[in-house]
């Protein structure tokens, strides 16, 4: 009898036991269906609104944008336009508005204080205040002068910040048939093609200063010094190393009736024909602001045809086509 009442509490232990097992196994299964997933680092950024971009460390980096108080939209846009370069230096400093910069292609971030002064004192909109301080316009001219890495460039920008190594003597120099004057062999079939139509339609153009060296422009900028204040000197010639004329693409040309200009016949006819054959009219009118210099209407520059027939048409000067277009930022 006491044998059959020790088996009987054996089996309903052993129940209890296993039933408490089921039970706990069940328990188990149960919270483990129902516990959230684990979310990736990308499922986390685009919860927060922000859209991901394939590229290494774009996690750290959106939430260091974050971190610094950039909002969603904000990285988004600053993904869609801003540069590699820009990128790099907006991680390193503080949160700054971008909101007026994010279409404009030649925006760069180490100037938007500059940007924003410049704006405000000159009441530009914002894409010609940044153009403009990146041509360094919102300092003096020659206040800060880089050194030319590229003179051989057909395209290659010559004014009051940019200069000419001293030395620098363009390796492809060549005599215009029937003169003494020389200019680089790249321009000179559409020099002379730019020639040759002017005269079918009734011109007589006559080339009379093209190359000069470093010497010769400190010479004749020394010469002008004698006789005129510096502060009027630099609004017709240049110092020397800043003049195009030592790049050997440029030309003073003029009309056979004149001796250093052209007539108003023959400016408007260059107007209109010059950029077919790769020159553009490097300081117009309207460009002293921008140039630094007076009216040139003799003043032609070989710029090759695609770019001459771009600055036409857009109506730029050359400084700012090259900020614009040919510059990387």
């Amino acid at each position: 009898m006491k044998l059959k009442r020790s088996w009987a509490i054996f089996f309903s232990i052993t129940g209890v036991l296993i039933l408490i097992m089921l039970i706990a196994l069940i328990s188990v299964n149960f919270f483990k269906q129902t516990e959230a997933p684990v979310k990736t680092e990308r499922e986390i950024l685009e919860e927060k609104g922000i859209i991901y971009v394939d590229k290494e460390n774009f996690t750290t980096e959106a939430n260091t944008l974050l971190d610094k108080g950039y909002s969603a939209t904000e990285i988004n846009q600053i993904y869609e336009y801003m540069s590699d370069r820009n990128l790099d230096l907006i991680l390193l400093e503080d949160y700054k508005d971008l909101s007026a910069f994010y279409e404009i292609s030649n925006f760069d971030f180490s100037k938007i204080d500059r940007y924003l002064a410049y704006q405000s004192l000159e009441n530009l909109e914002m894409s010609d205040a940044v153009t403009r301080v990146n041509l360094n316009l919102d300092k003096p001219f020659y206040s800060e002068v880089e050194e030319i890495t590229d003179p051989e460039s057909i395209t290659v920008l010559v004014n009051k910040y940019h200069a000419l190594p001293s030395d620098y003597v363009p390796s492809d120099l060549v005599t215009i048939p029937g003169t003494s004057l020389q200019i680089r062999q790249v321009a000179l079939d559409d020099y002379q093609n730019l020639i040759a139509a002017a005269t079918l339609d009734g011109l007589n153009l006559i080339p009379y200063s093209t190359y000069r060296s470093y010497d010769y422009q400190d010479s004749l900028y020394n010469y002008y010094l004698g006789r005129d204040p510096q502060s009027e000197v630099d609004t017709y010639s240049a110092r020397p190393g800043h003049s195009e004329h030592q790049t050997g693409l440029a030309i003073d040309i003029r009309s056979s009736v004149l001796s250093d200009s052209l007539t108003d016949a023959d400016y408007e006819w260059m107007q209109n024909n010059s950029y077919k054959y790769g020159f553009i009219i490097r300081y117009p009118k309207d460009g002293s602001t921008i140039t630094g210099y007076m009216e040139e209407p003799w003043h032609i520059r070989y710029v090759g045809v695609e770019a001459a027939t771009k600055i036409h048409e857009s109506g730029l000067h050359f400084d700012e086509y090259y900020d614009l277009y040919l510059k990387t930022y």
